[in-house]
């Protein structure tokens, strides 16, 4: 009978053992070199053991690398699993757009247009009206009077991103006279997976697509002919 009791004993130490003993998920990342942050703190590249106390219920995993989109996940003390895997998707509109690292810092900028002196209001009007119905299918606003122009968005989806763009132009007028414009690219990003709107997020790059655009804006009525 002791033996038995003995016995029983030393199973019941194990299972309270067991259950108080912190639990341990180990995470990795594709690619090796994505930075992992727990709670906002950087702890590793690539791999990292996560380690649960008995008062943590949940960890905020966000991972980031080069090229990649940065994903965050809550990472649950519940999860049966000892190893999880995270794929971060490739960064499509990062590569098909260029931003201030690459020389062209313009996106939901502001930037000025001069143009050619003795180049009349219509013509000027004429060449940014141009401008814009090359690379926008409609046209919200167009107050000549004004001169405001402002185009519908144009939507350029990626696999797990879509990106949407729009020409803001505006005129403006310098102390000698001259007529200038002032442009601005608005773009914005938002996940493919979100149909809300308000998801759309300001995105501080432009895609390469438009890079014409902004040269002929410059050109056709600041340049010459």
């Amino acid at each position: 009978m002791k033996r038995v009791l003995l016995f029983l004993y030393v199973i019941l130490s194990l299972g309270l053992m067991g259950a108080n003993a912190a639990k341990k998920i180990t995470i990795n990342v594709i690619p090796e070199t994505a930075n992992i942050y727990i709670d906002g703190q950087m702890v590793g590249t690539g791999q990292y053991q996560v380690k649960f106390d008995k008062n943590t219920d949940f960890y905020v995993v966000k991972l980031e690398a080069p090229g990649y989109i940065t994903r965050t996940y809550r990472l649950l003390k519940s999860n049966p699993k000892s190893t999880v895997l995270y794929n971060l998707p490739e960064d499509e509109a990062m590569a098909a757009s260029i931003g201030g690292d690459d020389g062209v810092d313009l996106a939901n900028k502001w930037m000025e247009i001069r143009c050619r002196k003795g180049m009349s209001e219509d013509v000027i009007w004429k060449r940014l009206m141009s401008v814009c119905t090359n690379y926008f299918d409609n046209i919200e606003v167009r107050d000549k009077t004004a001169g405001w122009i402002k185009t519908s968005w144009r939507l350029t989806h990626f696999k797990n991103q879509i990106v949407r763009t729009r020409l803001e132009v505006r005129m403006t007028f310098t102390d000698d006279e001259v007529t200038s414009y002032r442009a601005r690219i608005v773009v914005q990003i938002k996940d493919k997976d979100s149909h809300n709107e308000r998801d759309y997020k300001n995105y501080d790059r432009v895609l390469r697509s438009f890079e014409p655009m902004i040269e002929e804006l410059q050109t056709t009525v600041g340049g010459g002919e």
